[in-house]
């Protein structure tokens, strides 16, 4: 150790060649060293602030010691116990899924194999998908016209007559539209003519636009839009497509007022339906007590779905004008009726109308069968053998099934390499010992040393920060009894078969280490024996998914514990000490022990003596005793003055003496 122990930290306020930023002038009368007497005098008290200085500047290390490990216990935490992160969590059952299944066709039919399901190919054929009791509107609310053949629309005669604000434009000419007999080309071509030639009308310019839509009954359709306020009609036409003539162009949307529709609406407007056999009659008063005539289509809406509870949705397709009503729910049990009144002729419903939703129709060969079984399922989405089915659209697909043990051992083995990091690194912390002969530094002593030489004497300053502390110990004996403690019901009975660590025929190979290293490292849990871990994810996945996860029944505090799987229980103790996953700052043992400051009193003593309020209260001691240190110094240059001044005033009186006596 280098021999630095003479060298000291300079009080505030010292001057001269003692330091400071007071200039003085002292020891003329009596030839003393005054500076430096006065700093001799004050090295008791200096070393007695660097003694503060440096219990702060340890428990500053125990503070970053600990935010260091609270960092790699948060990073395990939302790495592996994040609910938003499925995929990763441990307490997601999925995730101890050994099968794993792939589709030909994903897109119209996939699938997912849970525990248990047959390993092999399945052959599934859907000839119908499951679909709501829906009602659509039979007319558009907007002005578009059915193309029953785009060669109606052009050639010799054709042209299309508009009128702005009550007054016809010039025709637009269509005799040049020539198709090629290729709809998928002939139609957005058709869109694109007219607009052509509505470009080059002066008086039909951005006043209106035609597009090309094709509903989901496959009807092609070319839609008129007013592009501006003023009335856009067609006055007559050559095209035997567009039948309705004179009436002013819509393009109607979800904000549309109900009166622009039907002007009578502006009254307390009823809905009349039955869906699922059940009768319910929506209310929207768009009287003068209510809307006032205000009222849109996604205020019908929204008052179908409130009335309903959500089991009826309303719909409206800006794009085909229709508007649509249909139950949540899909099957042949769900149905849906509307009476026809007003409000509804206003929508394009043609007077009362019913609709039953229908099943999925699907066969399924199972590996081994030599003929396929038909289901009926009222949803989309149904689990059969094991197998959890998804099906968006009619087709076929072969659905292979695989063990793949080596993902769920995997994922298992990546979880208990960090873990035993973090577990190392603590034990570490709490076994390291102290090197007294490295004190933390003064500001005297780092002056003298090199950059180099400071951080080296740190690095061994630190050693044994954390010895025994007693939070990290509490942290590592409640881990490890997470993994060995049994895993019961109520009753006390053992809720899985299979059981932690490596000895009979139900231990899943997931051990505390054995032999020498159990001194060191007997917090660690690592895999002890990797055939036993696959057969049980292999044969026995419910029973480690229980064991992993099972949630506590009981509500009191040792039965939550005992009935917890090894996950779950693992999951609370780092929730109590740092906090859930996506927090930071909280109130959680280590977190708060290491940043949250409880003491802002004057005196200190106030707080919960954590980390923080201990580093307040050094501080302000610190405070004090520097301030203590200034009145002290200046004390003692005070007295030195007051010696100056009788010197002074000796040597004056013995100048005098010696002119008299020379006289």
């Amino acid at each position: 150790m280098s021999d630095i122990s003479g060298s000291y930290s300079t009080p505030s306020g010292m001057t001269g060649a003692g330091g400071g930023q007071m200039l003085r002038i002292t020891g003329m009368a009596t030839g003393l060293d005054v500076d430096g007497m006065v700093k001799k005098m004050m090295l008791a008290e200096q070393t007695k602030l660097d003694k503060v200085k440096q219990a702060q500047q340890l428990i500053a290390w125990r503070q970053q010691a600990y935010q260091d490990i609270i960092k790699d216990i948060k990073d395990l935490q939302n790495s592996f116990f994040d609910p938003l992160t499925p995929a990763n969590n441990l307490l997601s059952t999925t995730n101890y899924n050994s099968l794993i299944a792939s589709s030909t066709n994903a897109t119209a039919i996939n699938a997912t194999a849970q525990t248990g399901a047959a390993t092999g190919t399945y052959t599934i054929n859907v000839t119908q998908i499951a679909q709501s009791a829906a009602l659509v509107s039979n007319s558009s609310l907007n002005s578009q016209f059915k193309v029953t053949d785009p060669a109606n629309w052009g050639g010799a005669g054709k042209s299309i007559t508009f009128s702005v604000d009550g007054v016809d434009a010039s025709p637009i000419d269509l005799s040049g539209f020539t198709p090629s007999g290729d709809n998928s080309k002939d139609l957005p071509n058709l869109a694109a003519y007219i607009n052509n030639q509505i470009s080059k009308n002066t008086s039909l310019n951005g006043k209106v636009s035609a597009s090309y839509v094709q509903d989901a009954n496959g009807n092609n359709i070319i839609k008129f839009s007013p592009l501006s306020t003023s009335a856009i009609q067609i006055t007559s036409t050559g095209v035997s497509d567009i039948t309705t003539l004179n009436t002013n162009f819509v393009s109607a949307s979800g904000n549309m007022k109900l009166t622009s529709l039907d002007s009578t609406l502006n009254t307390n407007l009823n809905l009349n339906l039955n869906y699922n056999g059940k009768d319910i009659t929506v209310n929207l008063d768009n009287s003068a007590a209510g809307k006032n005539g205000t009222a849109t289509i996604n205020d019908l809406i929204t008052a179908v779905k409130t009335a309903t509870g959500g089991q009826v949705t309303g719909s409206f397709d800006d794009m085909t004008g229709k508007f649509t009503l249909q139950t949540v729910n899909t099957g042949s049990n769900t149905s849906l009726s509307i009476t026809g009144n007003s409000l509804t002729a206003a929508l394009g419903f043609s007077g009362n109308q019913s609709k039953q939703g229908l099943d999925a129709i699907v066969q399924i060969t199972a590996p081994g069968a030599s003929s396929p079984t038909t289901v009926t399922e009222n949803s989309n989405n149904f689990t059969l053998n094991n197998m959890t089915y998804s099906l968006n659209s009619t087709g076929n697909s072969s659905i292979s099934v695989d063990n793949n043990t080596q993902g769920v051992h995997d994922k298992i083995k990546t979880f208990l390499d960090k873990y035993n990091a973090i577990i190392d690194k603590i034990q570490t912390k709490l076994n390291e010992k102290k090197n007294s002969d490295y004190p933390p530094l003064t500001d005297t002593q780092k002056s003298t040393m090199k950059d180099s030489d400071i951080t080296a004497w740190n690095t061994k300053a630190q050693q044994g920060i954390l010895r025994n502390d007693n939070n990290l110990q509490k942290l590592l004996s409640d881990l490890r009894s997470a993994f060995v403690s049994p895993v019961t019901d109520a009753t006390g009975k053992n809720v899985s078969s299979v059981y932690f660590g490596s000895y009979g025929s139900g231990a899943i190979g997931i051990d505390t280490p054995s032999g020498a290293s159990t001194a060191t490292d007997g917090d660690k849990i690592s895999i002890s024996d990797d055939s036993k871990l696959n057969n049980v994810i292999l044969n026995h996945g419910d029973d480690l998914i229980k064991l992993f996860t099972n949630v506590a029944t009981d509500s009191n505090g040792k039965q939550i514990f005992n009935q917890s799987g090894i996950f779950q229980r693992m999951n609370t103790i780092l929730q109590s000490n740092v906090g859930y996953t996506g927090t930071t700052f909280n109130n959680a043992i280590l977190t708060k022990y290491a940043n949250v400051q409880d003491d802002f009193s004057i005196n200190g003593g106030a707080g919960t003596n954590t980390l923080p309020d201990q580093i307040y209260y050094k501080q302000l001691m610190i405070t004090k005793m520097a301030a203590a240190m200034t009145t002290k110094q200046e004390q003692y240059y005070k007295q030195f003055s007051q010696l100056e001044t009788a010197m002074n005033n000796l040597n004056a009186q013995q100048a005098q003496l010696s002119q008299l006596t020379s006289g």
